[in-house]
């Protein structure tokens, strides 16, 4: 076997192969500082403590729900969709007579449709949603009950004041959010 140096050898080709390896491993890792990443990095419990409140909003009268209504409002943010409805009997996080005033985000958590136009309150069923047809159980926290939806519908804290119902947080993510506070302008509280 003839060995000169302009030939590739197994050792030069594998020499030259973990060295270009090693140098693009070595330079993956780096990122220049600029505005926004030059601080420490945030642990969650401080991403916890950042958490805004959420608004406190008069959203109906008991005494005008009858079983069956169903009343579309904006919380948390402005343009945020969400309705009310009084259902036949009583519902996890339900208020009021028989714990059956309730309240969930309008928006589907598959694609996001709007399932409000669907609502059935003498089922306590949201839907078929008119994209995919998920449908949610109110009485049960917006339970998905069908359809392609994995995520529970977001249900909207109440609370029952002077016979007036507040909405005053929410329990779940509203589709297309990565925080339920975030990037819109929080609806206007009572008295403000």
């Amino acid at each position: 076997m003839k060995n000169d140096d302009d030939s590739i050898t197994r050792r030069r080709l594998l020499g030259a192969v973990g060295t270009a390896g090693a140098t693009s491993v070595a330079g993956c890792g780096f990122q220049a500082p600029t505005a926004e990443n030059s601080g420490p990095a945030e642990s969650p419990s401080e991403r916890v403590g950042r958490i805004e409140r959420y608004p406190r909003i008069r959203v109906a009268s008991v005494d005008e729900l009858s079983v069956g209504d169903t009343v579309e409002f904006e919380y948390p943010l402005d343009g945020s969709g969400t309705f009310l409805t009084r259902l036949s009997e009583a519902a996890n996080g339900g208020v009021g007579p028989g714990d059956g005033i309730v309240a969930f985000s309008n928006l589907c958590t598959h694609m996001g449709c709007a399932v409000s136009g669907n609502v059935e309150s003498d089922r306590g069923v949201a839907g078929p949603c008119p994209c995919h047809y998920t449908t949610f159980d109110l009485a049960k926290g917006g339970l998905v009950i069908m359809g392609p939806a994995t995520t529970d519908l977001p249900q909207v804290r109440l609370d029952v004041e002077d016979g007036d119902v507040f909405a005053t947080g929410m329990a779940g993510l509203v589709h297309g959010r990565r925080n339920n506070l975030a990037d819109g302008e929080p609806v206007e509280e009572e008295g403000e």
